[in-house]
């Protein structure tokens, strides 16, 4: 009798799908896109966007090897949107589209340094990474003296 109560336990609290998306975590790992190097200390903002609501944003920031690690409550039917606030002079090389966590998990997401939406950066290093099953791939890098002081 007492097994049996440890096994509903079990199932209830280990197997509970609830808990499955409170476990459910994400990397993201922000490079320079001019040398390929980690970039410390950057905040990553995420959300969650779905078809009803969109969740508040929260932060979190990168660590020394320039990972950050993103817990992962959107539903299952949600995408996560991602970005970064580099605190040096960097930005934010191209938009990151709005994700979703399976895309995510099962493959992983190099990010495209090129892309509309923020300065444009080289894809000399992003060429040669292979994404990363649970990891995003953000790149950062200086804008030019052009980028900054006119046509920004």
């Amino acid at each position: 009798m007492h097994c049996l109560g440890i096994l509903c336990w079990f199932m209830m609290v280990v197997l509970s799908p609830q808990d499955k998306a409170m476990d459910q975590r994400l990397t993201v790992l922000v490079l320079d896109a001019l040398d390929g190097k980690p970039e410390a200390g950057v905040q990553v903002h995420y959300f969650c966007m779905g078809k009803v609501h969109h969740s508040p944003e929260k932060s979190t920031v990168t660590n020394l090897e320039g990972v950050a690690v993103v817990p992962y409550s959107c539903g299952d039917d949600d995408s996560i949107e991602l970005s970064t606030s580099p605190p040096t002079r960097k930005e934010q090389c191209g938009d990151v589209p709005p994700l979703a966590y399976s895309v995510i998990a099962s493959a992983g997401v190099v990010s495209k340094p090129d892309a509309a939406g923020g300065i444009g950066c080289p894809t000399k290093v992003s060429r040669n990474l292979k994404p990363v099953p649970g990891q995003v791939i953000i790149f950062v890098k200086k804008p030019t003296w052009w980028q900054s002081h006119v046509a920004g």
